[in-house]
């Protein structure tokens, strides 16, 4: 065996909450593992959020980076490989996988935690913001006018810090606003616009405005859910049947890459703590 082969039980890919949840859990089954993370730091989309989050039970309005900190603390920065990916994936007694960092991976079973990314239907462009985070609308300043495009808790949270900022915000949404009632009643209670079932054309991004339904707006922030990571397309080997989209029983996906109605760190955790007694029980 090459000095640059590792063998493990599992091989993680993905250093978000799921990944490193799931690698916690199975330290703590005695059992081997490694993250494989394509970012130059593990913590996923919460590695540089300022943003509390607000129902981590114990943890009250502790923010994301923070989180993502206490939980690097206690994992063995030698199991985890970063800046890397997987290039090539083969099948035989173990997953043998080549990684990008020359690395060469045998893992027992492969566990995907790639999460999602903010989904936006327009082109990128600096005056459309898209998806939520305090670091985003810092450029937003008092005086600014404001599109947020979106109809759930994300939108509503993000245009009511934008309007006790100063700004004028219109909140748009496709559909029947779904936000949670205790945003909309808050909302409601504020200066912002709401504008509910509205067809929205496709925006005209100009320089230094955005002109969305002919009106002109400084910045549009878009609130339109998440699209799970499809790495586990580009491998036809991990599939049983891939026109089933049946997955071989030593592969699993856990985490947004699931496409859960609700992503949210918590169910993220869940997920990764049953899957590491699953496969505890299954090595």
């Amino acid at each position: 065996m090459s000095a640059h082969t590792q063998q493990v039980d599992a091989l993680i890919v993905g250093g978000g909450v799921a990944g490193m949840t799931l690698a916690l859990w199975l330290t703590g089954l005695a059992r081997t593992w490694l993250i494989v993370e394509r970012e130059a730091e593990l913590g996923g989309c919460l590695r540089d959020s300022q943003y509390p989050l607000k129902w981590i039970p114990a943890f009250e309005q502790i923010s994301g980076q923070d989180y993502v900190a206490k939980m690097r603390a206690q994992l063995d920065p030698t199991h985890c490989l970063l800046a890397s990916e997987i290039t090539t994936i083969e099948r035989g007694d173990t997953w043998r996988c080549q990684l990008s960092n020359g690395h060469r991976i045998e893992a027992r079973k492969i566990v995907f935690a790639c999460g999602a990314t903010p989904y936006s239907p327009y082109p990128p462009h600096p005056r459309l913001i898209v998806g939520p985070g305090m670091q985003k609308i810092a450029v937003i300043g008092p005086m600014h006018r404001v599109a947020v495009l979106g109809g759930g808790d994300n939108a509503f949270e993000h245009a009511l810090i934008l309007a006790e900022r100063g700004c004028q915000v219109d909140l748009y949404c496709r559909s029947k606003f779904r936000a949670s009632a205790v945003m909309y009643i808050a909302v409601k209670q504020s200066n912002i616009a709401l504008y509910e079932n509205t067809h929205l054309e496709q925006p005209s991004l100009l320089d230094n405005k955005v002109v969305l339904n002919q009106q002109e707006y400084d910045y549009a922030c878009i609130y339109y859910g998440y699209q799970p990571s499809s790495i586990i397309s580009q491998y036809s080997v991990l599939f049983e049947d891939q026109a089933l989209q049946q997955l071989h029983a030593d592969i699993a996906v856990i985490g947004d890459m699931n496409g859960g109605a609700f992503p949210n760190v918590l169910s993220s955790q869940g997920q990764a703590a049953e899957l590491a007694k699953c496969l505890d029980e299954g090595l």
